[in-house]
C-alpha cells in the first residue's frame, strides 16, 4: 500500500468517506475513499501500489469479454453488439467523424476496437493485463500496446480520438493521463471518458456497496464538477454529456453486493433471476428514464483538445 496526495491540486488535506468500503472482493482493510478539503476529488488513500494492483484483476475480471459470437443467448449477441454499435454511432456523433485513427486506453480484449476497424477506423489499444492483451491480438489481430498509457511512446499528433471506456478512474494519476492525451491529439481532437455517475440514485440507495466506487481498483471517484476542472487544467473544453450506456448490470452488481453484506441468503438466488435471459428488458423504461435524465449509473463526456 502506498499513500498518496490529491492529483488535481497536489493537498494532503481530506475528509475520509468510507474505509474498507464493505465490497465483496477482499479490499485491503486500510484501503479508504477520502474527499479533497480543497478541490473536492475523492481518490482512495492508502492504495495498492503499481505492482501490487495487478492482484485485483484476474484473468476472470468481468470486463475481460469473449467475442459476441461466441454469446450462447442469441438475445446476449444482440444486446451487446448493440452496445458496441451505440458506442461507435456516439463517438461519431460527438466528434463529427465518420473514420480516423482511435486509441482506446484500457482498450480489454479489443470488442470496441474491432467494431470501430470493422467500421473503416484506424485503430490502436493499450491494455495492461497480458491476457486481454493478447486476447485481443490473437482473435481480432489488433495493434495494441500491453502496459500503461503514460508507458507508451507514440508521436504527438497521432490521433484524431482518444476513448476512456470506465477507465480514467483505474488509473495512478488521471491529470497525467489526460495532459500526455493532449500531446497524441491532432489539433481539435476529442477524448472520450465514461466514468461512474456520483449523481445517480444508486450511489444514495446503495453508499459504500455502490459498484462505482469498486474498490482498490478504482482509485479515483468524479462528479461533473471534480471532471470538468480536471478537463479544463489538461488542455481540453467539454463539449457534451451524456448516459448512454446501460445501467442495469451495474445497478444488480450492487444490489448483490448490499445482499451478500446485509441479507446473504438472498444474494444468490436473487443473482440468477436478475441474469435470466429477458429480465433486465422489464426494468428498461426505468433506466432509460434515469439516462434520459442524466443520472444514468454512468455518464460520458466528450471534450475537444483545446488550441493555444
Amino acid at each position: 500500500m502506498e499513500n498518496t496526495c490529491c492529483d488535481f491540486c497536489g493537498a494532503d488535506d481530506a475528509d475520509i468517506l468510507y474505509i474498507g468500503a464493505g465490497w465483496k472482493h477482499p479490499v485491503p482493510q486500510d484501503c479508504a475513499l477520502v474527499r479533497c478539503r480543497r478541490c473536492g476529488l475523492m481518490y482512495l488513500n492508502p492504495r495498492p501500489t503499481p505492482d501490487e494492483i495487478s492482484a485485483f484483476y484476474p484473468d476472470d475480471y468481468p470486463a475481460f469479454r469473449p467475442a459476441v459470437e461466441d454469446e450462447r443467448s442469441k438475445l446476449m449477441r444482440w444486446a451487446r453488439h448493440r452496445k458496441l454499435v451505440r458506442r461507435r454511432q456516439v463517438i461519431q456523433k460527438y466528434s463529427g467523424y465518420t473514420t480516423g485513427r482511435i486509441l482506446d486506453v484500457g482498450c480489454s480484449t479489443g470488442l470496441f476496437l474491432h467494431e470501430m476497424e470493422q467500421a473503416g477506423w484506424q485503430v490502436t489499444g493499450i491494455e495492461p493485463t497480458s491476457s486481454a492483451a493478447l486476447y485481443a491480438r490473437t482473435h481480432f489481430g489488433l495493434e495494441i500496446f500491453q502496459g500503461f498509457l503514460e508507458q507508451s511512446d507514440y508521436p504527438p499528433q497521432t490521433f484524431d480520438i482518444i476513448t476512456f471506456w470506465d477507465v480514467l478512474e483505474h488509473t495512478y494519476s488521471p491529470v497525467r493521463a489526460l495532459r500526455y492525451s493532449a500531446e497524441l491529439l491532432k489539433p481539435g481532437g476529442i477524448v472520450a471518458i465514461n466514468v461512474p455517475n456520483w449523481q445517480s440514485p444508486d450511489r444514495g440507495w446503495f453508499g459504500p456497496y455502490w459498484s462505482g466506487l469498486d474498490p482498490p481498483r478504482h482509485l479515483f471517484v468524479f462528479t461533473r464538477q471534480t471532471l470538468t476542472a480536471l478537463l479544463n487544467q489538461t488542455g481540453f473544453q467539454p463539449l457534451a454529456w451524456s448516459c448512454f450506456m446501460p445501467s442495469y448490470f451495474p445497478f444488480i452488481i450492487s444490489l448483490e453486493c448490499w445482499l451478500s453484506v446485509r441479507i446473504p441468503r438472498l444474494a444468490k438466488p436473487l443473482h440468477r433471476v436478475l441474469n435470466l435471459p429477458g429480465v433486465r428488458y422489464l426494468f428498461e423504461p426505468y433506466f432509460t428514464a434515469m439516462n434520459w435524465l442524466k443520472r444514468g449509473d454512468s455518464i460520458a463526456v466528450f471534450a475537444r483538445k483545446m488550441t493555444s
